[in-house]
């Protein structure tokens, strides 16, 4: 009891720390991660290869094959899961729960690169990605008009996509509904034979003109620095300027015996917006980002461009992960402002006035205090979390009631406040730390559920031990010190 003793005869100091710790616990719920979900890491990685006219059947034996052999070599395997398909085949890895993703990626692409020996020459680079656990985009932006032609729309798409990769919370802005941007090249072939030219030699002197040439390095002050001489062909003008064949006469020109213009590749695939056709960014956010914030930002750089472009052009939003985030946050936090109210009332209504208002305090005290301790450990503030403030809300409490109430009946006896709460601690923190023990023994499995559902539970009792930890603090320290504060006066 000579920790109470020193806490008590410091009453300022304790109610300071309290106020610091409500304070705290306030900036915490202000800069925590908002989301609908926790963020979980799926120990799950993909493996996708393109084999460009290859049945289902050979992929399955040329591909999929040395994939898998390679893969069961790896520690932590769990499945394999392969799906071959026409011209490509589609791996998944999961492994047992990992903490570092990038190491299981990065064994797995090693496996690929041995595999890759095994598979045909014309086999394209193999991908290797881990598996997100939140697919879905954190905003869909799109763009249509009808008298906005193609390119337009898709040059409009491309400056965004740069100034929303730009933002610190935003980890990638997928354009979507595009055809992809070609050169075509038409040969006339009665000019091919006028000047004597074979295909191939068009072919080659495309390939020779397209290279970055290595011209050795050069030391500085400021350090050693590549050189390189760029013999690339960058728009349809450097194609059409390009030399085929040199003679006495001159340069003949691709241009003379091919006709070269910009456009685009046949489509697969069409999007429309209210009957426009349309392209889409799909914006995801950083992990551990916040939604709300991410969404804002998006939001307000595409409001702060928008007058650089033709009023013809529509840009609009049909899908925004913000606003059902917002609606669960706001309906559970309403919630749990509600059981607060309904407790402190029933506290008060039993305990009385003084002795209800000294418990129910601790109700903001404990939840603050945990979202302190949720934050610290890098949790965002999503469902489980919120789930778990609102189940604890009712046991948080029970320590304090119990101190409370045995103090109040010493005092009656005729005990001073001090007294009174001294021998309330001494006597009741026995019986408050046992109580609070076994509640914490029960969410304690919860802790040990393997895989990724017991991730994602761990949310849920970590919130509750947190709250329980700080009910049992204020319980045996601060209820006391505040109820002997409130006796004085």
């Amino acid at each position: 009891m000579k920790f109470l003793n020193l806490v008590i005869d410091h009453s300022r100091a304790t109610l300071s720390i309290m106020l610091l710790i409500l304070i705290a616990g306030a900036g915490s719920r202000l800069s925590m991660p908002v989301e609908l979900n926790p963020n979980v890491t799926l120990p799950v990685v993909m493996v996708m290869v393109r084999h460009d006219g290859i049945s289902p059947e050979d992929g399955a034996r040329l591909l999929v094959r040395p994939i898998e052999k390679e893969l069961k070599t790896l520690d932590g395997l769990e499945e394999i899961k392969s799906t071959a398909q026409e011209s490509m085949v589609v791996v998944t890895a999961e492994f047992e729960v990992a903490d570092n993703i990038k190491e299981i990626v990065a064994e797995v692409r090693e496996a690929v690169n041995r595999a890759k020996a095994e598979f045909p020459s014309e086999t394209k680079e193999p991908i290797v990605n881990e598996l997100s656990p939140s697919p879905e985009p954190t905003i869909v932006i799109t763009f249509s008009g009808e008298n906005v032609s193609e390119r337009e729309l898709f040059t409009a798409a491309k400056f965004f996509q740069r100034e929303l990769e730009m933002l610190p919370d935003v980890l990638k802005a997928d354009i979507s509904g595009h055809r992809e941007e070609v050169v075509d090249v038409v040969v006339d072939p009665a000019r091919l034979e006028q000047y004597g030219l074979r295909i191939d030699e068009l072919i080659r002197a495309v390939k020779v003109n397209n290279l970055l040439i290595p011209a050795g390095e050069m030391d500085a002050a400021q350090g050693r620095f590549g050189i390189k001489i760029p013999a690339l062909l960058e728009t349809a003008a450097d194609i059409r300027a390009l030399p085929v064949r040199t003679n006495a006469e001159g340069s003949i020109t691709l241009g003379d015996v091919a006709s070269v213009r910009r456009t685009f590749k046949d489509a697969t695939g069409y999007s429309f917006i209210n009957g426009k056709k349309a392209i889409a960014i799909e914006v995801r956010k950083r992990l551990n980002a916040n939604l709300i914030s991410t969404v804002d930002a998006t939001r307000a750089t595409v409001e702060q461009y928008r007058p650089d472009f033709s009023a013809d052009m529509t840009i609009g939003y049909v899908f925004d992960a913000s606003v059902m985030t917002n609606q669960m946050v706001n309906e559970l936090q309403g919630n749990i402002i509600t059981a607060m109210c309904l407790v402190l009332i029933l506290v008060v209504a039993t305990l009385g006035v003084k002795s209800g208002l000294l418990v129910g305090f601790g109700i903001p005290f404990c939840l603050l205090g945990a979202l302190i301790i949720i934050n610290v450990m890098g949790y965002s503030f999503n469902f489980m979390v919120m789930f778990g403030l609102l189940l604890s809300l009712g046991m948080l409490i029970d320590g304090a009631i119990v101190v409370v109430e045995f103090a109040n009946t010493q005092a009656a006896a005729g005990l001073a406040t001090r007294e009174a709460y001294i021998v309330a601690v001494r006597r009741m923190a026995i019986p408050v730390i046992a109580s609070t023990g076994t509640t914490l023994a029960a969410f304690l499995p919860l802790l040990f559920w393997p895989g990724v559902s017991g991730d994602f539970m761990s949310y849920l009792p970590i919130t509750v031990f947190a709250v329980l930890a700080w009910s049992l603090t204020y319980a045996l320290i601060f209820a006391p010190t505040l109820g002997i504060v409130l006796g004085r006066r």
